[in-house]
């Protein structure tokens, strides 16, 4: 459901439900409270249908009686259009919305034993992989938690924590230690708040690490293709290439007139000589001619 739609009730239809289908009655249910709750139109689900007013009945009564009428339709209505066929048609199709709801939630009974025997396993099973942030993956055991509540299984924080603790990955050896070391015991407030600092923690000490490796790369000599240069250049900033770096470069080079290493030919006072002598002998050469 939208923002813009939750601040405009007369904005709110069926649409902003999800469609019922064989698996997820639980968050439909939840969007149907909200969808009429939000619309005013909740009134069928909370109280039984009033008595049909007399004859000579007072405005009050008669008004009541109507309002009910009207959220029982609508309420019927949105329910009914927020059902896939074959879910709806195995209902029975009764007048009474709060009637109608119940129908639909004895046909998506779900054994208590099994229910509880799957959040168990997901509760103890559960590894944090990075993804997401370490807050949003121990509120979400907490979540599983109270619904093992409901179920009639309390668990205390304590567990909560050293099952959270247990499930983190190996960077987070630190943490562990310290907590086993002390004698002090960490709500689940606590829990979360250190949890998310060392997790911050270890995420600026691996950019410092990649930092450092990246300042040490040197460019390669070639690339697969063109898009790759590019991409790497972009995310690498290698280190400026010095003088003493050239310096460096041109003494393993070697003169081809000399054969020593150090400067190229063109550099070659040997070979400047020679080429001073090679103008004499062709300037004496035509004066002979003549």
């Amino acid at each position: 459901m939208s923002y813009s739609a939750a601040l405009n009730p007369s904005s709110i239809s069926h649409h902003a439900i999800v469609p019922l289908t064989g698996t997820n009655f639980k968050k439909w249910k939840e969007d149907v409270d909200i969808v009429l709750g939000i619309m005013d139109m909740d009134l069928a689900l909370r109280e039984d249908e009033p008595a049909r007013p007399a004859d000579g009945a007072s405005a009050t009564q008669r008004s009541k009686y109507e309002k009910w009428k009207k959220a029982n339709r609508v309420a019927l209505m949105i329910i009914k259009r927020s059902m896939t066929d074959a879910v709806r048609g195995g209902v029975p199709d009764l007048k009474d919305a709060k009637a109608y709801l119940a129908a639909v939630e004895e046909r998506f009974q779900r054994s208590e034993k099994a229910e509880t025997g799957v959040l168990m396993c997901e509760l103890t099973t559960m590894r944090y992989d990075g993804a997401g942030s370490v807050r949003e993956y121990i509120l979400k055991l907490i979540d599983i938690s109270s619904k093992l509540k409901e179920l009639e299984v309390s668990l205390s924080d304590a567990f909560l924590v050293h099952t959270t603790l247990n499930s983190l990955p190996a960077e987070f050896t630190t943490l562990k230690s310290s907590y086993n070391a002390q004698r002090e015991k960490w709500n689940l407030n606590e829990l979360i708040a250190i949890c998310v600092q060392e997790e911050d923690r270890i995420r600026r000490e691996k950019v410092d690490l990649t930092v450092n490796m990246i300042t040490k790369i040197n460019p390669p000599k070639s690339y697969p293709n063109e898009s790759a240069k590019k991409e790497l250049v972009k995310n690498v900033h290698f280190p400026k290439k010095t003088n003493d770096f050239k310096a460096n470069k041109t003494s393993n080079f070697k003169c081809f007139f000399c054969k020593r290493p150090g400067h190229m030919k063109k550099a070659c006072h040997k070979y400047k000589r020679w080429l001073e002598k090679q103008e004499v002998k062709g300037l004496s050469k035509k004066e002979n001619s003549k």
